[in-house]
């Protein structure tokens, strides 16, 4: 989807995150994901979906200090692919593993996002979409992740609402969980936002009309 493509309004609700998820895998399965030409040194992440509370929620994490990349900055768990792990997708369920605790087999990738880069660092980031199919507390790296961010899909829906259709880089900003959310994480978010939206408005206008 361009840029400046206007997806629907929020819808007034969203499904679990086992429905988000079953409608996300519905529109990405035929969806070829962009991909970014190098040079750039390769990362996957992943954005889980886990229910808490009876509503949708993903998992951001704040960065610590300590890191070599981005430090004290909002990310979505992953990191760099390394050379023995098979594909991104394993880079990204690995590193999620490292950063919060959860294991692969708790995990169901439901599909892929664009790439996006870094502005600084000079990584290409291959989002991933999973769900959480069993309850696992996430527990933060303490080598690496200062806190932990739960936040309900419902509020980003509604943040990325209310930014602008094609903002510049540094005015794509999302204020989520008392954090400034900017940077390539950002810009991950926006592809999510829109495809989700544009896949829930139909969905639940169906459903409504059943």
């Amino acid at each position: 989807m361009p840029a400046a493509a206007c997806p629907p309004p929020p819808p007034a609700s969203t499904p679990s995150a086992a429905g988000l998820a079953d409608v996300l895998e519905r529109a990405l399965v035929g969806r070829r994901p962009a991909e970014l030409p190098g040079p750039g040194r390769r990362a996957a992440v992943l954005i889980v979906l886990f229910d808490r509370g009876g509503a949708a929620h993903l998992l951001l994490t704040k960065r610590s200090d300590s890191v070599p990349s981005h430090p004290g900055q909002i990310s979505l768990p992953g990191g760099v692919i390394e050379d023995d792990d098979p594909t991104a997708r394993d880079a990204a369920l690995r590193e999620t593993e490292e950063e919060v605790g959860i294991p692969p087999e708790a995990l169901r990738v439901v599909g892929e996002l664009d790439d996006v880069s870094t502005m600084v660092s000079g990584f290409i980031v291959r989002p991933f979409v999973a769900v959480m199919e069993r309850d696992v507390a996430a527990r933060p790296s303490d080598a690496e992740v200062a806190r932990i961010l739960r936040v309900p899909v419902a509020d980003l829906l509604h943040a990325d609402a209310a930014l602008p259709a094609d903002p510049a880089a540094l005015a794509l900003r999302y204020p989520l969980a008392g954090e400034d959310v900017w940077g390539a994480t950002a810009r991950i978010l926006r592809i999510f936002c829109r495809i989700t939206r544009c896949a829930l408005g139909p969905t639940l206008g169906a459903e409504a009309a059943r």
